[in-house]
């Protein structure tokens, strides 16, 4: 894993062009997923190179909607680049957690504990203060309008977290997102026909 882990930061770090999707990123939901895994006994020689690795598929070009399926085509290879030895269930493991991780937001249903993990880890980003400042930079680095803004603020609204210990860490920032959608959405209805 130490060998993902140095890899994929020093991937990350080279590409000056994802600002939200970047090493930091990688780090905290690193973090979440710790936290979750553990509370959840799940295989964290599993959920760790995963986790670290999630959005790789943006360092390979890939849409928003098909990053995760996109960076699990690549694991493999990236795995390779970073010197890790894995065998191949454990491979097969990693890219299904990654295949996923987008998890209800994207309409993708995480199967297996770890794959749960992984999801729910990223999802987490989404709730609270934090959450609010990350989902902006994702907007700013696909250069999204405002009006998709509060329509994915919306969407976020009704994510669904697969675990017990992702639930419970979600909820109490849903309120904060809740509140901070209505008042842009609010602020923005003068503006509406000019955008």
């Amino acid at each position: 894993y130490q060998q993902v882990y140095k890899y994929t930061k020093k991937r990350f770090e080279e590409s000056t062009d994802l600002v939200a999707h970047n090493w930091a990123h990688a780090y905290r939901d690193t973090l979440n997923a710790i936290v979750i895994g553990e509370a959840e006994r799940a295989d964290m020689g599993i959920v760790l190179p995963a986790i670290t690795m999630h959005d790789i598929g943006f360092l390979c070009g890939a849409s928003p909607e098909q990053h995760g399926e996109v960076g699990a085509e690549h694991v493999a290879e990236f795995l390779r680049e970073a010197g890790a030895h894995y065998n191949d269930e454990q491979v097969d493991a990693i890219a299904n957690c990654i295949r996923t991780h987008k998890g209800s937001i994207h309409g993708k249903h995480p199967e297996g504990l770890e794959a749960k993990v992984v999801a729910d880890a990223d999802l987490l980003e989404k709730f609270g203060p934090f959450g609010v400042y990350q989902t902006v930079r994702t907007y700013a680095e696909f250069n999204w309008p405002i009006d998709k803004a509060i329509e994915r603020g919306d969407r976020i609204l009704i994510v669904e977290l697969e675990t017990e210990t992702g639930k419970k860490l979600a909820e109490p920032g849903r309120q904060f997102v809740a509140d901070f959608y209505q008042e842009l959405k609010e602020a923005n209805e003068p503006y509406e026909e000019t955008q």
